[in-house]
């Protein structure tokens, strides 16, 4: 079986478990909280995919790195450890953070420029994603690259919207060749 089933299966018993009991925004917290962190610390991934460490070792670390977390998520870390599922921890986060998105009618979108953007050209772009995918919330991560020269590339669900100069450029040359 692939590994995103695997992750959308315990994903979305986890969804569905903390919606059950209510606790759905302090486990979507604690999710959060584990994705961003093996994210930012590749020590915790390699130590989470080794086959080296103990399993019981994997969990006194997890629970002692996110001793904050409600009593639930760590009763999930200790079955995905218990199934030996560990190594695939941050598809499970990823999927559980797209299966809250959408059952929150959250969208995720980035938009890089060439320059930053200002406060009304950036509603104006969480305007649009929302009226093309008809979702009301927009989490939009602004990225700053110059070297697309001008104009934006507005990335959201499958979509992508390149409207920079370099890629027009490109086009230019391509059809020209």
């Amino acid at each position: 079986m692939s590994e995103i089933r695997i992750a959308s299966r315990y994903a979305k018993s986890l969804i569905k478990l903390s919606s059950e009991q209510g606790s759905l925004e302090k486990v979507y917290e604690d999710i959060q909280l584990i994705s961003d962190t093996a994210t930012q610390n590749h020590e915790l991934v390699a130590m989470l995919k080794s086959p080296v460490i103990k399993a019981d070792t994997k969990l006194s670390i997890l629970k002692s790195i996110f001793k904050t977390c409600s009593p639930l998520t760590i009763q999930f870390l200790e079955k995905v450890i218990d199934a030996k599922r560990e190594n695939m921890m941050v598809e499970i986060t990823l999927q559980f953070i797209s299966f809250y998105n959408d059952i929150k009618g959250i969208a995720v979108a980035s938009v890089t420029s060439a320059m930053p953007l200002g406060e009304a050209s950036i509603n104006k772009i969480k305007a649009y994603i929302s009226e093309k995918i008809n979702k009301n919330q927009i989490n939009l991560t602004l990225k700053v690259d110059p070297k697309i020269i001008g104009g934006l590339v507005i990335n959201y669900e499958d979509k992508l919207l390149d409207m920079s100069i370099k890629s027009e450029l490109l086009k230019l040359k391509q059809s020209l060749n």
